[in-house]
């Protein structure tokens, strides 16, 4: 487990601090990407989106690192993987957004097409 207690200055005006267990998030109103990035560089984690993570986050953030991204990421589909002490985080888009629908299967014609 990592226990760091350091404050790391990052993008702008984010500041991050503290252990996995509990972070404590500082920002300007930055990105979300920026914030991202940020605690990318204090703990051994990785992130990526498919659409940009420009809405300006919170002014401020605390609690254990999965609390913080959930708060951070709230209104967005992402999914988070730890393996072997590597976070990384993937931001599908945001929640409440539609897929591109499957395509429908053309409906049969009759009964005689069904019997070939």
């Amino acid at each position: 487990m990592c226990s760091l207690a350091a404050a790391v200055p990052a993008c702008a005006d984010v500041h991050v601090e503290g252990s996995l267990a509990a972070v404590r998030v500082t920002t300007s109103r930055e990105a979300i990407s920026d914030v991202l990035a940020a605690v990318a560089k204090m703990f051994n984690m990785n992130y990526r989106a498919s659409i940009p993570l420009d809405a300006a986050a919170d002014t401020n953030y605390s609690g254990s690192l999965e609390y913080v991204i959930s708060h951070l990421l709230d209104g967005y589909s992402y999914v988070i993987k730890r393996d072997q002490g590597t976070t990384e985080i993937i931001v599908y888009g945001r929640r409440g957004t539609a897929a591109i629908p499957a395509a429908k299967p053309e409906a049969p014609k009759g009964i005689v097409s069904q019997w070939r």
